[in-house]
């Protein structure tokens, strides 16, 4: 499923979870990351398994901010948020299959991913964490 690009909201989740595992990324970007887990916490297993947007419709979103008791405008930022990962490991994944057909480095994928993007998902080891992560449930590992 990740080698086919298909980004949700759970793996955007574990990500957030591994992130507080590796160390701190400040105090705003862990409040914020604390604020996206929570509103996770107020979704559905489909709402968290579909890389679908079109299923977020309104009466979702207002669910979830009511469920997470944030407001609404805060939902629809950690939904953009989400879009842009997801865009960003389309192109991760694209890279991948590119180069060595999935025989790269952390540290050579590291050096084409946009620095904003190798902050937030925790450096070099990270993105380490998540190509493991990849590989294991490639391999057969199970989902939550």
């Amino acid at each position: 499923r990740l080698m086919e690009g298909n980004f949700t909201l759970r793996l955007m989740y574990e990500q957030f979870q591994n992130l507080g595992k590796i160390g701190s990324i400040g105090q705003q970007g862990e409040a914020k990351i604390k604020r996206y887990m929570t509103m996770m916490d107020s979704m559905t297993d489909a709402e968290l398994d579909s890389a679908d947007p079109k299923l977020m419709k309104e009466s979702r979103i207002v669910r979830i901010a009511r469920g997470s008791g944030r407001p609404v405008k805060d939902v629809l930022d950690m939904l953009e948020e989400y879009k842009r990962l997801a865009k960003m490991w389309s192109n991760v994944i694209k890279r991948l299959r590119k180069s060595n057909k999935g025989n790269t480095n952390a540290q050579q994928i590291s050096k084409s991913l946009p620095p904003e993007l190798l902050t937030q998902i925790g450096g070099i080891g990270g993105l380490r964490s998540l190509l493991n992560q990849t590989v294991s449930k490639e391999m057969g590992g199970g989902d939550r």
